[in-house]
């Protein structure tokens, strides 16, 4: 195929205008690496470089022996596993009922569904909800279920339903299966790229949420991470409550080393999982979004 010069230059400068965009972003996630292996006097003094002129993992060893940094990591990875799970299996059915021509009341389903991406109750009426009538206050349940379906998926998953062949599920009652059966050893199976698609989404939301803990959660022992490096954020000094008292560090505590620490584990496996979830999440993103 031949390309003019005006399509090969546009072609150059969309390669250059990525790639620099790239750099910039990777940036600051790379100042941060280099910021969790420098010394802390040299952090202080010197502040952040691309490459610790001070090179030490001190800030590791330190939080690596944290009991609060392992239980909240615990918190967050059976917060994200139990969500992930219920909301993906709970999103599935209501979005191929929704999709399904023989549900005769999926109309005001799609309404009762949809009214929620417009309208919000208000702050103060869902925590009422979840403290007083639920008492889910201090459980992980009250992070987890608030997030449980999220509407903007559960519209992506019944436009990917829609794109499946009726035959399948007419073959399938013709057979004998029941609408469960159906869902489960037919649809379930060839629906992976909508599936992993909205797993990631839902994965990185309760892997990042910190705003229901923030709300629900008073004990420290069920924080989960995101609340810990939000603390440490927005307050330096709560970077002490991760260094053990008996760390044996003799040098003055490395507060910004372990925040920065801190935030390289704390994304460390979400960075981990979107390569393994890749080569579906463009396929289901796209065939969910492409027909109405």
């Amino acid at each position: 195929m031949n390309y003019s010069l005006r399509d090969r230059a546009f072609g150059i400068i969309s390669y250059v205008f990525i790639g620099v965009f790239a750099l910039l972003c990777f940036l600051p996630f790379w100042m941060m690496i280099s910021g969790s292996f420098t010394k802390e006097t040299e952090l202080i003094l010197n502040g952040y470089s691309l490459f610790p002129e001070s090179f030490s993992t001190t800030a590791y060893t330190v939080l690596l022996q944290s009991k609060l940094l392992w239980s909240s990591y615990i918190n967050t990875a059976l917060i994200t596993a139990v969500g992930t799970a219920l909301a993906l299996f709970i999103s599935a059915m209501l979005a191929y009922s929704l999709a399904n021509g023989r549900n005769t009341l999926r109309g005001g389903m799609l309404a009762f569904v949809y009214f929620p991406m417009l309208f919000y109750g208000g702050l103060i009426p869902f925590y009422i909800t979840v403290s007083k009538y639920l008492h889910l206050s201090n459980t992980l349940w009250a992070v987890i279920l608030p997030l449980v379906c999220q509407p903007f998926l559960v519209f992506l998953m019944v436009n990917f339903f829609r794109t499946l062949p009726k035959e399948l599920e007419e073959s399938a009652r013709i057979d004998g299966a029941h609408e469960f059966n159906v869902f489960i050893r037919i649809m379930i199976p060839i629906s992976k790229p909508i599936l992993a698609t909205v797993a990631l989404f839902y994965a990185l939301g309760y892997w990042n949420d910190w705003f229901m803990s923030l709300l629900f959660i008073d004990e420290e022992s069920k924080y989960p991470l995101q609340l810990i490096l939000r603390r440490m954020v927005s307050n330096l000094e709560a970077a002490k409550s991760l260094i053990p008292s008996n760390a044996g560090i003799s040098i003055e505590s490395p507060l910004l080393g372990v925040r920065m620490s801190t935030t390289i584990v704390t994304i460390g496996p979400i960075v981990l999982l979107y390569p393994l979830l890749q080569k579906y999440f463009v396929k289901g993103l796209t065939i969910g979004a492409v027909k109405g």
